[in-house]
């Protein structure tokens, strides 16, 4: 998993639902080369239990100025 980009982002959504919750980034997850397994690592554990993968969002590619 080292240098590998992850496949999902792992969030917990806290203080409410709807436009008053916040999303905290807490750990990423990979799945495996077959596709079949998800690795999950966490920095946190979600204190209401709610863990939610979401897909990396694609970064603007950087040019170089010359």
């Amino acid at each position: 998993m080292k240098g590998r980009r992850p496949s999902y982002i792992a969030n917990t959504v806290v203080n409410g639902d709807g436009k008053q919750a916040r999303w905290r980034e807490i750990g990423v997850a990979f799945e495996s080369d077959k596709g079949d397994t998800i690795t999950v690592l966490l920095d946190a554990f979600p204190v209401s239990g709610k863990l939610v993968l979401t897909r990396p969002k694609a970064q603007p590619s950087r040019t170089a100025a010359a």
